[in-house]
C-alpha cells in the first residue's frame, strides 16, 4: 500500500467491510482484489495497533502494582526490618568468636600447628627434599593434617550458608532488602520486575513481532531494547553494559532511579539484568504513548513525521496562510523559517514588555515588589451594593404593592415582581369584598375533558 492515500484505504477497506460475498462477486476482479487488500491491510493495521495498546496497558498495570506493593511494604516495613535484624543477630552469633566459624578456624590452626611451624620460612622454590627434611620424612601425614583442618574450616563456614538457607536463600534476602531500601527511597522501580517476571517471555516476543522505529533523531530506548534482546537468554544476574561494537549502551533517557537500579555501583560495566529489562519495558512504552516511538505498519500508532505534507506541497500555501494567522503582512516577500518565525515572537514579545512596563505607572491594581522582584495583584474590594439592587423598605414582607414604589421601578422582584404584584393586589381586593371566587384552571381543560390541573404557584381554592 505504499504511495496510496491512508484515506482512500479507508475507504475501500469500509466498503469491503460493508459488503457480503454476493456484492463482491460483482465487482470486477480487478476492483474486488483492490478492496479485499485494502481491507487485509486495515485487519493487519488493528492487530499492531491492539498489540501495542495491550503492550502499554500491561505495562501500565505492572507499574501500579509495584506502587501498590511499595504502599504494603511501607505498612509491613517493621516486620520485615525486624526479621532482617533478627537474620543479621543470628549469622553474628555463627562468626563471632564463640559460633561455630570461630571454633572451626581455631581448631584447624590447632590441627596445622605442627605442620606450620616446620615450614615457617620455607621458600617457594624449596626442593621437595627439603620440605621432606623438615617434616622428618613424613610428608603424608603433614598433607593429611593440612586437608582435614580445610574441611573443618569449610564446616564452619557452612554453618553461615546454612542459616541463610534457613531463612530462605540468598535470593530472599535480598528481595527483602531491596524492598527495604524501596521504602526508604520511594524506590518502586525495584519492584517492577517482580510483576514483569511472568510475562517476561511475552514481553520479548512481542517485541520481536512488532517492529518499531524512532520518529526523531533519538534512538537510545532502541538501542537499549535491541541490547536486551541480545541477552534474552541469559539468567544471571548481570549483563554486560557494551554491545557488539564495544560502544556502552546509553541509559540516560532513564530516570534517575532506574539508573540506579540498573547499575550497581560494584560492577562496573555491567547491567543488573531484571532491573534494565523493566526499564527498558517500561521506557519502550512510555515512548510509545507519547508518539517518540512507532510502530511500521500500525494505524494508532504511526510515525507521525510521516503523515505531514511534503514541504513543496505547504510552501505554496504557505504565504496565504501565514496572513491569515496575522504571522505576516499582505504582499510581504521575506523568506519565513525557523529563525524568522523565533525573531517574530521576540518582537512581539519584547512589544508586550514595552507596552506592559509604559503602564505600569497608571495600574493601580499591580504591585511589583522592589526586593524579589515578583508581581502580585492588589486585593479587589467591593464598593458596596448598588442602589438599584437594594430591597426597599417596607417591600414584600410588609405587604406593599407594586405601586408603592416609584414609577418605572419593577418592583422588589424585577420584571416577575411587576407581573404578580398587580394579581395578588386583585385577589386581596376579591378576598376583602366576600365575593366568590374559583380555583384558575387550564383554559382547555373544558374543552379536552381531562381532570382540571391548577395552575402552578396557585394553590385549590385560592381566592381569585
Amino acid at each position: 500500500m505504499d504511495g496510496v492515500a491512508a484515506g482512500k484505504v479507508t475507504d475501500f477497506a469500509g466498503e469491503a467491510d460493508a459488503a457480503d460475498v454476493a456484492e463482491l462477486r460483482d465487482y470486477r476482479s480487478v476492483k474486488r482484489i483492490a478492496l479485499v487488500a485494502c481491507l487485509v491491510h486495515k485487519a493487519r493495521m488493528r492487530v499492531r495497533d491492539d498489540l501495542a495498546t495491550m503492550f502499554c496497558k500491561r505495562v501500565a498495570t505492572k507499574v501500579k502494582k509495584a506502587k501498590q506493593e511499595l504502599e504494603e511494604i511501607r505498612l509491613a516495613e517493621r516486620e520485615i526490618v525486624e526479621a532482617l535484624i533478627g537474620n543479621y543477630r543470628t549469622m553474628l552469633k555463627n562468626i563471632d568468636a564463640d559460633g561455630p566459624a570461630q571454633a572451626a578456624l581455631v581448631k584447624a590452626a590447632a590441627m596445622t600447628a605442627e605442620t606450620r611451624q616446620a615450614l615457617d620460612g620455607l621458600d617457594e622454590a624449596a626442593s621437595l627434599d627439603e620440605v621432606a627434611q623438615r617434616l622428618d620424612g613424613e610428608v603424608s601425614p603433614a598433607l593429611l593434617a593440612l586437608a582435614k583442618a580445610l574441611v573443618v574450616q569449610a564446616g564452619g563456614l557452612s554453618a553461615v550458608t546454612q542459616t541463610v538457607e534457613e531463612f530462605g536463600g540468598f535470593d530472599k534476602q535480598y528481595e527483602q532488602i531491596d524492598k527495604v531500601s524501596a521504602h526508604h527511597g520511594n524506590f518502586w522501580e525495584v519492584l517492577v520486575y517482580g510483576q514483569i517476571g511472568r510475562d517476561r517471555a511475552v514481553m520479548f516476543d512481542l517485541a520481536e513481532k512488532l517492529e518499531f522505529t524512532a520518529t526523531s533523531e533519538d534512538g537510545r530506548v532502541l538501542d537499549a531494547l535491541a541490547h536486551a534482546r541480545r541477552h534474552q537468554a541469559a539468567r544471571g544476574e548481570y549483563i554486560t553494559a557494551f554491545d557488539e561494537m564495544g560502544q556502552e549502551v546509553g541509559i540516560s533517557f532513564a530516570t534517575q532511579n532506574w539508573r540506579k537500579a540498573a547499575c550497581d555501583r560494584t560492577r562496573p560495566g555491567q547491567f543488573v539484568r531484571k532491573h534494565f529489562e523493566a526499564m527498558v519495558f517500561t521506557a519502550l512504552a512510555e515512548e510509545l504513548r507519547t508518539g517518540d516511538v512507532a510502530v511500521v505498519g500500525s494505524e494508532e500508532y504511526a510515525d507521525w513525521s510521516k503523515q505531514l505534507l511534503a514541504w513543496e506541497a505547504v510552501q505554496e500555501k504557505l504565504g496565504a496562510y501565514l496572513v491569515e494567522v496575522g504571522l505576516c503582512e499582505e504582499g510581504e516577500t521575506a523568506e519565513f523559517d525557523a529563525g524568522f518565525f523565533r525573531r517574530q515572537l521576540e518582537d512581539k514579545l519584547r512589544d508586550a514588555a514595552a507596552a506592559a512596563d509604559a503602564g505600569y505607572p497608571d495600574n493601580e491594581g499591580l504591585i511589583i515588589d522592589p526586593e524579589t522582584g515578583i508581581p502580585s495583584l492588589k486585593p479587589h474590594h467591593s464598593e458596596g451594593q448598588r442602589p438599584s439592587a437594594k430591597r426597599p423598605a417596607g417591600g414584600r414582607d410588609q405587604g406593599q404593592d407594586a405601586g408603592a414604589f416609584p414609577d418605572g421601578h419593577p418592583g422588589p422582584y424585577g420584571v416577575l415582581g411587576g407581573v404578580v404584584a398587580p394579581l395578588r393586589a386583585g385577589l386581596r381586593q376579591r378576598a376583602e369584598a366576600g365575593r366568590p371566587v374559583r380555583p384558575l384552571r387550564d383554559h382547555d381543560a373544558r374543552e379536552g375533558g381531562r381532570q382540571h390541573r391548577p395552575l402552578a404557584g396557585v394553590a385549590p381554592g385560592s381566592a381569585c
